[in-house]
């Protein structure tokens, strides 16, 4: 069950609504966060930017999900900023309304940490994982995450490089190796898609 089902009517009465779109920062890094977001409808992405332009994903949130409890139990450096992958619709709720739910309920307070060491094995295993990807593998996760969220025809080559943190030449040899395996190529400044199969099995 989603966290939110188990939350009472009088809590629920104190949720804030948002709604976002895509592209939309919902939580900036580096900033001060007194709410626990929930997820309602939609995908998000949390990531960590850097001073050159470019980010590594660490999470992506589905509806049910929710994000910014971490930061309720920590005063130090936040460096992760969460926007919306697609439309979204986030609820959140102040840290003195959770805090107050968490001691009248028990379970919620197990589910909550549970989530926190969940989404950190998660992340270990994640970067673990990256940081062992070619620079094919990565720009293939890359066009698969966007294609599944239908937006690749507005994906531009230098997207693709800030997010897999790859130099354009680089997505360039990517580009010609997908090609010649039947994956994808590259016309009219657009990727298109060849084998939709093959591709998905890079999803995360």
């Amino acid at each position: 069950m989603k966290l939110v089902d188990f939350m009472p009517n009088d809590v629920k009465k104190k949720l804030q609504h948002n709604t976002f779109s895509p592209g939309e920062i919902i939580l900036y890094a580096e900033t001060e966060n007194d709410y626990v977001h929930f997820l309602i409808d939609g995908m998000a992405e949390a990531y960590i930017p850097n001073s050159q332009g470019g980010f590594s994903t660490v999470h992506i949130y589905k509806p049910g999900s929710f994000f910014g409890e971490a930061e309720q139990f920590y005063s130090g450096r936040k460096p992760v900023e969460i926007s919306a992958m697609t439309p979204c619709i986030v609820d959140k709720l102040h840290r003195n309304d959770f805090f107050d739910w968490m001691k009248k309920d028990f379970e919620v307070t197990k589910l909550i940490i549970k989530e926190i060491v969940h989404k950190l094995i998660l992340n270990s295993e994640y970067i673990e994982e990256i940081s062992q990807l070619t620079v094919k593998e990565r720009f293939l996760r890359c066009i698969a995450t966007h294609y599944q969220l239908n937006n690749i025809k507005s994906l531009t080559k230098e997207e693709v490089a800030k997010e897999t943190k790859s130099p354009v030449r680089s997505i360039n040899r990517a580009i010609a190796a997908c090609t010649k395996e039947g994956i994808l190529c590259y016309k009219n400044r657009q990727i298109h898609i060849l084998d939709k199969e093959k591709l998905q099995t890079y999803l995360r």
